[in-house]
């Protein structure tokens, strides 16, 4: 990445994007979310990101996107509340998850997305391919291909954590070049584990480099995703982001430091926005993490159950079209 803003305007969140729009687009919805542990925002603009900058420039990249909820206040900027929020769709007062034990995990009341889009469509394929076990444990429990790697415990996280991403990489790779999958989420581990030993900043090289190299791995996935024999029959929507950013060697207690709260997300694809900025209602929620799952089974055209109850919206991600799954529940 090259430059950025990080002030909002207004009710305007000011984000990267493209100004391209398109609007010829269908094609059967896939969906890829990838998940980047302890993502600092300003440190992912100093890294070199080529295949992250691509994406972006398909679609929208928001850096002001919070990781936290200003009315739920008891959740820690961890990566337990982090991710299941990232994969549920709601915040920790619904979840139940406030720290790494997991404990209060209420998966009935806030089911996994895969759970949510299956729910509608029993015969939809996901895959999870992940290096933190506890999110396989209480969390990713309704995927039909699991993957997960479980890093050494013997060794500097440069290493370790490093193989264990790329063996994900390679385990999905084939999966997406040739397999019906629907929904595929991917975890890296490796930026995080980096950010703990030598600490989360752009000044950092250790640190910049873990993330270049996630870069590079993201590009392996899009390449196996663009190699489908199907792909011109179908409408790919990436989704990337995280669980919290860092300041020093952590991240906990980072509920008022927009090092830690704030971080970037890409939505991107054809379904995508492609505008200045996302601009909401004044009073709505600004961008955040928990619009993930939303976006996700927007696009998958499955249409959003109030029972549910999602925290997340796809407004201001997502073109406004007749595959919406608003249009769909019209």
């Amino acid at each position: 990445m090259s430059w950025f803003r990080l002030n909002s305007v207004g009710v305007a969140w000011v984000c990267l994007a493209s100004t391209f729009v398109s609007t010829a687009y269908a094609g059967e919805p896939k969906v890829l979310t990838i998940g980047i542990d302890g993502l600092r925002r300003d440190a992912f603009v100093a890294a070199k990101t080529p295949h992250m900058d691509s994406l972006s420039a398909n679609g929208t990249l928001c850096l002001e996107t919070r990781v936290t909820s200003d009315d739920v206040t008891d959740s820690d900027t961890v990566s337990g509340p982090g991710w299941t929020t990232f994969l549920t769709g709601v915040w920790a007062d619904r979840h139940g998850v406030l720290d790494n034990s997991f404990n209060g995990r209420d998966a009935k009341a806030a089911p996994h997305g895969f759970t949510l889009a299956k729910q509608v469509k029993p015969n939809l394929k996901t895959a999870s391919y992940l290096c933190w076990t506890p999110l396989s444990t209480h969390v990713t429990t309704d995927a039909d291909i699991d993957v997960v790697v479980t890093p050494g415990k013997n060794a500097t996280a440069s290493t370790v954590w490093k193989a264990a991403d790329q063996s994900l990489a390679w385990s999905a790779i084939p999966v997406l070049q040739n397999d019906d999958m629907d929904w595929t989420f991917i975890y890296f581990g490796s930026t995080d584990e980096t950010g703990h030993s030598y600490g989360f900043h752009p000044s950092v090289p250790p640190y910049v480099a873990a993330i270049e190299n996630v870069d590079r791995m993201v590009g392996e996935l899009i390449a196996a995703v663009k190699q489908r024999k199907t792909y011109a029959d179908e409408d790919w929507l990436v989704l990337i982001s995280t669980d919290h950013g860092g300041e020093g060697t952590g991240h906990g207690g980072g509920r008022e430091n927009p090092n830690v709260f704030t971080a970037p997300m890409i939505v991107s694809g054809d379904a995508a926005m492609k505008s200045e900025g996302i601009e909401r209602a004044e009073g709505t929620a600004p961008p955040a993490t928990v619009d993930l799952v939303t976006v996700a089974l927007t696009h998958l055209q499955i249409p959003i159950n109030p029972k549910w109850q999602l925290a997340g919206s796809a407004d201001g991600w997502l073109e406004t079209t007749p595959t919406t799954a608003e249009a769909k529940s019209e």
